[in-house]
Order: C-alpha cells, then structure tokens, then sequence
C-alpha cells in the first residue's frame, strides 16, 4: 500500500513540476520534426543527384534542395537542444521553487527524519536528477512515435514493401525498451541512494575533522569515505553497464532491420528477386528509401538511453514526492510579536511529529519573569514541547495556551520568541553578520549592547576584528561557552518576550557553565522563560520544574 502511493505521489510530483517545461518540450519536438522533414528532403535531393548522375544528366535543382535540407536540419537540431536545455532548467526551478516554498511555508521542522546532508542531496543533487526527464525524455517519447510515421509514409511513397519491414521490425522493440526500462529504473534508486549516502557520510566528517584528528582517527574515517564512494561507483558503472548493453542490443535489432531493407532493395534493383511483390524500384526510389531507414530507427534507439533519464527523473521524484507528502501540512501562520511576556499553558497536550506521538498528556505552566525548565531523559519530548511553540508539531490532543488564546497546530509564537539550540547556528560570516540575523537594521552599538548583556563583549573586543571578525563554519574557533554567548546575544537582540532554550549548557564546562546560568538569572525579567534540559544545574536554579520522567510539576 505505501508503494502505490509513493508511485502516486511521485507522479503527481513529476506532472506538476512539468508544467513549466511543457512550452520547451513542445519546441523540442516542433524542431525535431521539422528536422526531419528536411532528412526526407535531403534523402529526396540524395536520390535524384545520384540517379541523374548514372544517367550523365545534372539536377541543380535538387542540390539546392539538399544544401537547404542540410542547413535547416543544423539550425533545427541547434534549436530542438537549446529549447531542451530551457525545459530541463525549467523542472528543476520548479522543483526547488516547491520544496524550498514548503520550507518556508512549513519550518524547518520539515527536513526532520533524515541528516542534513541527505536533505541537501535532496534538494541540490535529486533535483538536477530530473533535468533529463524533461529535456530528453518528455519530447523524446512523443518523438519515438512522431518521427518513425513521418518516415514510414515517406518510405511507403517509395516502396511499401520497405515500409512493411520497418514496421514489422519494430513491433518487437517496446517489449525490449520495456524490460530495459524495469531494470533501469530500480539500479537508478539504487545509484541514487548511495549518492545521499555519501553525501551524508562526507557531511558528518567534514563537520568534525578536529575531532577526527584528536582521536587519530583519520584513516578510518578516510576508510568509511572511501567504502562510500566505491559504492556509488559501482552502483554507477551498473548503470552504465546497463546503458551500453542495452544501446548495443537496440542497434543490433536496428542494423538487421535494415540490413533486411537494404537486401530487398538491392535484389529488386538487380532483378533477382524470387518473389512477386507488385512494385518496380527504381534507383531513384531504392536510394531514398535507403537513406530514409536509418532516421526510422534514430529516435527510438534515442528513446532507449533515454529511459536512463526517466529513471533518474522517477527515481528522484519517488524520494521527494513522499517526503513533501508528509510535510503537506498547513503552513505555519505566525501570530503577531506580542507585546509582553505572556502565561504559557499546556493543558493535556499530546504532540505529534512526522506522524509520530513525541509527547503525551502534557500540563503545566510557564508565567513570566521565571525560569521554567522541562526535565526529563533523552527522547521524553523536551524539545518537541519548545519547537510547539513555533508550529514545529502537530497537537493530536489537548491545548496549548498563551496567555487566554489557544496555539493551534498551524500557529506560531516565532516572531514573539527566540530559540537557542543546543548547537547553536552559526555562519561563515563576520561576527555582525551573525548577530544581525535577528535584527538586520541592528547598529553597532545595539550590537554591542546585546554582547554586553549576554558576557560576550570582553571576548569579541579582545579578539583581533571585533565584530568584524569572521567565523568559521560552525562558529569554529571559538570555545563552546563563547558560542553560547553570541547566541544568547543574538536571541537578547531580537528582544522577544518569549525564550526558548534547548539543553543550552550541554557542551560548557562547569565554570562557563555556572557564569551563563547565572546570566540567564538575571534576564528573565519581563521574559517568559522556558528550557530543556536534564542538567542538575539548570534544574538547581529552576523556578518551575516539569519532570516528564515523573510527569508531575514541581515548583
């Protein structure tokens, strides 16, 4: 059952994200064939050259034709391929247009499930994985069947005979294509999968080669890269292997089709052929229906590599259609900044994230101007209490309060409430640039004022640049407490009435530990306070505890 609607939604995917594409593959296929009307042209000034040539007698006329066949099909096939470039650009826009729209619409919550390297491959990598589908293969398909009719009547105008042949030898190819096609497509989500794989894997050491190095683990994680690409290596020669087996097969089914033309016509023109088939072939006729069989077969051999490209486009679309499918939950509308502190209240609320419950039954109170700190082991719901708030769950049950006014599920305290991770983020930016993430029109001075508030400023001014000085990905280079600071200074900049901390000491030592807290003390004034963690020091200075372990409230 879940396979049928994967399919479903990965066709449902790939025909909306087409839509775009749809004026390039209608000009890739308009060029296409006008190319080959000037391939029948050609063959036509081909036949009366050389047919007039073994008679002594000149044909200007036809070699004007050919001439102008010749450059009209150039321009054609030119602009058939840039008009497929526009269309493949055009699915992958639009493909990123929609999950990055279903990003903003619906948080961050939506790339939950899986690293952030996948989610990365997912929207960089699989996304250009359906460039093929609608530059080749869409206009490709309908080319398949366009192309091999137009030549079919123009060979049936020289000899029926031959144009019996071609359509009797192709009546044996979609069964062919068709078991091509059923094996390509399982090795492409199969090549595909390992790519996320090693995306991931390459994220997570690039993410940590200071740790890699101080465990002296740097040939073993080399090893596991290593492992990872040589797996999509082979999943990828698979794939080659494949494409060029099958190629090979399609060509040997078309060499033969036409070596069968190409026999009758030559016995027909020597006379010698042993049955009646109630037409006289000329030179003139036997030339052009010569040169007219290989351009029957071209787009269907074309269409044969070109189930590779469906098969990434399906492949992919299979990966993300599913993943929007679940995240298609009504966008997340932000309340408007409150304008004090307000009472927060959980009343019975069970939680549900990605269709799974993380929380049940949950009630208490966070009033302003205390230090609220939900408790409880890793995986007890913690932090599906505090991203709530921001319309990052879904409320099976149960009410969520601020103030008098219910949060729904689809609803937003964000623009009233900073959030401080565990890890907090930082960009590869200037220390500025970092902060102003809050407040984009910040000044310098506000800038120092919030590093003031939050113990920070003595370690940015005595560092070379101030705040000027650029940071490495991750914040690297400064300590874990220092990132806690300029985090903290970032959420004090915004100024909101709502804090919410995630395990916000779970990487300082016991000094940096106790000068934050203590910090923290002192800024809950006119703030509504809220923190997970299962530290015994945050719990110490706790004004309300919520013990999920114990599911009971103490104060």
């Amino acid at each position: 059952m879940t396979r049928d609607i994967d399919q479903i939604t990965s066709r449902q995917v790939l025909k909306r994200w087409s839509k775009p594409a749809r004026n390039g593959n209608y000009a890739v296929v308009g060029w296409s064939v006008l190319g080959t009307f000037a391939w029948v042209a050609l063959a036509w000034a081909i036949a009366i050259l050389v047919s007039r040539a073994a008679d002594g007698t000149a044909a200007p006329t036809a070699l004007m034709v050919g001439i102008g066949a010749v450059g009209i099909r150039a321009i054609a096939l030119w602009r058939a391929e840039r008009a497929g470039d526009s269309a493949g650009r055009r699915i992958v826009e639009e493909a990123r247009r929609d999950i990055l729209s279903a990003l903003a619409s619906r948080g961050a919550g939506m790339l939950a499930g899986e690293s952030a390297a996948v989610r990365a491959a997912h929207i960089f990598d699989r996304t250009r994985k359906l460039e093929g589908y609608a530059a080749r293969w869409l206009p490709g398909m309908m080319l398949a069947i366009i192309s091999p009719v137009i030549i079919l009547i123009a060979t049936a105008t020289q000899s029926w005979l031959s144009a019996v042949l071609l359509s009797v030898s192709v009546l044996v190819l979609p069964v062919f294509i068709w078991l091509t096609a059923s094996g390509t497509a399982s090795t492409a989500r199969a090549q595909q999968a390992s790519l996320d794989e090693l995306s991931s894997v390459f994220q997570h050491r690039a993410a940590q080669p200071g740790l890699i190095r101080a465990f002296r683990a740097v040939n073993r994680e080399e090893a596991v890269i290593a492992e990872a690409a040589e797996t999509l290596r082979q999943k990828t020669m698979a794939i080659l292997r494949m494409a060029f087996l099958s190629t090979a097969v399609l060509e040997f089914f078309a060499s033969v089709s036409i070596a069968l033309v190409a026999v009758y016509i030559g016995f027909k023109l020597l006379g010698v052929f042993p049955f009646g088939t109630g037409e006289t072939i000329t030179l003139k006729e036997g030339l052009m229906t010569l040169v007219l069989a290989p351009e029957f077969f071209a787009p269907i051999r074309k269409l044969s590599s070109l189930h590779h490209d469906r098969a990434d486009g399906v492949a992919a679309a299979k990966e993300i259609g599913p993943w929007l499918a679940n995240a298609e939950t009504p966008p997340v509308t932000r309340w408007k900044p409150l304008a004090e502190a307000p009472l927060i209240r959980f009343d019975h609320v069970s939680l549900e994230r990605a269709g799974q419950k993380v929380l049940n039954g949950l009630s208490f109170e966070a009033h302003p101007d205390q230090l609220t700190v939900i408790a409880g082991p890793s995986g007890s719901g913690k932090t599906s209490a505090l991203l709530a708030l921001l319309g990052q769950g879904e409320v099976s049950s149960g009410i969520i309060y601020t103030g008098q006014r219910p949060l729904l599920s689809a609803e937003s305290l964000a623009d009233s409430a900073a959030y401080l991770r565990q890890t907090p983020w930082i960009t590869e930016a200037s220390i500025a640039d970092n902060l102003r993430l809050a407040k984009p029109d910040a000044s310098d001075g506000e800038l120092k004022d919030a590093l003031r508030r939050a113990d920070a400023l003595d370690f940015i001014e005595a560092g070379q640049g101030g705040l000027d000085r650029r940071l490495a990905r991750f914040g690297a280079g400064l300590s874990g407490g220092q990132r806690q600071r300029l985090a903290l200074a970032r959420a004090l900049l915004k100024n909101a009435p709502i804090l919410l901390l995630d395990e916000p000491t779970a990487h300082l030592d016991e000094e940096a530990e106790t000068r934050f807290l203590t910090l923290l003390d002192t800024l809950k004034k006119d703030r509504t306070v809220l923190i997970a963690s299962h530290r015994p020091a945050v719990l110490n200075i706790a004004d309300t505890r919520i013990d999920l372990g114990l599911s009971e409230v103490a104060a």
